[in-house]
């Protein structure tokens, strides 16, 4: 803030939880509110009277929006985003900030465009950046105490994963079941267990296993001698903080070509374990897990961008109160001692039935990363 000339953060809440409010707040479980951070000092919150005691739950100073004439301007005003400057100017001035402020999370764009015109209007100086969100910078290197949140949703993880292998195993052993089968059993461990699918679990197979993001076919019988992918990425019901995992399983014989395609994509994953440190931009792994597949034949977007089949997307993410944050492996950003990161490498190949993706969520120490869950790699069930 100092850096950029910001004396205020902003960070509303809109009826919905989002990652920078629950941040700034302490995890207030306040579905209206604000959460103003002064430059120097702890953050304030400002809410309604049926939340006041949530939001006193944080430890955060709490003022109460009435304070600043909420109801009489919200009467009054000729519009919403006239009435926004002058409720934010009232508790601005009362709070001791006197020339810039700047908004950040997820805001309705077309309320604060009318909210930033008419603050101006009044003589306040609105930070605009070239896309750059302040929040997401400050969460991007975690603390000790969200590291354990996030290797607790691991673990949890993990024993999802481990009972799909069962499930597998079952199958194999000659037990009837579909893709939903195995998706309904994954929805209900994932709640059982605390947790919630914030969206859909990716559970595919065959064809739609060659294709990323594919949540494949819940009508479908689970086939033998072809890939099934499981990508499971859930979020602790209390904390907010997302974990992400991702395995490749076979049942039944497994084809020589399958077999190879997880060989090198283990070793792909491998190879950028080993070698993450901190102070390297993130997308030095990614070009280096390019070269790699290149060199054993493999089609990747360093070398043809627009490809569908092969290495066709990016190495990881950062995870935390969002399942894709900073670091990014495609923009400028440096991995540092304290980031969460997933390391995901994969091959797909649609039309051959073929598909493979390995991931683990790993913490960046000072000498490599360390993985944030147990469990093995294999393809046999």
């Amino acid at each position: 803030m100092r850096e950029r000339a910001i004396e205020v953060l902003i960070v509303p809440m809109h009826e919905a939880m989002h990652p920078s409010f629950r941040w700034l707040s302490r995890g207030a479980k306040m579905t209206r509110g604000y959460a103003i951070k002064v430059l120097d000092r702890e953050p304030v919150l400002v809410t309604y009277p049926m939340e006041r005691e949530e939001a006193a739950g944080t430890g955060l100073e709490v003022r109460l929006a009435n304070e600043f004439g909420h109801d009489r301007i919200f009467q009054a005003a000729a519009s919403p985003s006239a009435a926004y400057a002058e409720l934010f100017t009232n508790l601005l001035r009362e709070i001791g900030v006197r020339e810039s402020v700047a908004f950040f999370g997820n805001l309705p764009l077309q309320l604060y465009l009318g909210i930033v015109e008419a603050m101006e209007q009044r003589g306040w100086r609105i930070h605009r950046s070239n896309g750059e969100d302040l929040i997401q910078l400050a969460r991007k290197r975690k603390e000790a105490w969200e590291i354990d949140a996030i290797r607790s949703v691991g673990e949890r993880t993990r024993q999802v994963v481990d009972g799909v292998r069962a499930m597998l195993r079952e199958c194999e052993a000659g037990t009837a079941m579909t893709i939903g089968d195995l998706k309904r059993f994954v929805s209900l461990e994932i709640a059982r267990l605390g947790m919630i699918e914030d969206h859909e679990t990716i559970l595919s197979q065959g064809r739609d296993a060659g294709v990323p993001h594919s949540r494949g076919d819940a009508t479908a019988p689970v086939r033998a001698s072809v890939p099934l992918v499981l990508d499971i990425f859930p979020a602790d019901k209390t904390s907010g903080y997302f974990f992400d995992m991702t395995r490749t399983f076979c049942i039944g014989p497994v084809p020589d070509e399958l077999r190879t395609l997880h060989a090198d994509v283990l070793a792909a994953f491998t190879l950028a374990r080993d070698t993450m440190r901190p102070g390297v931009e993130a997308k030095a792994y990614q070009r280096m897990v390019c070269e790699f597949f290149e060199a054993k034949g493999y089609p990747t977007t360093l070398s043809t961008p627009a490809t569908l089949t092969g290495y066709v997307h990016g190495l990881g993410h950062g995870v935390g109160l969002e399942i894709h944050e900073k670091p990014s492996f495609a923009q400028e950003d440096r991995i540092e001692a304290g980031d969460v990161v997933t390391i995901e490498p994969g091959l797909y190949f649609p039309d051959r039935e073929l598909g493979v993706r390995i991931e683990d969520t790993f913490v960046v120490g000072e000498d490599g990363v360390e993985s944030l869950c147990e469990g093995g790699y294999e393809l046999d069930c």
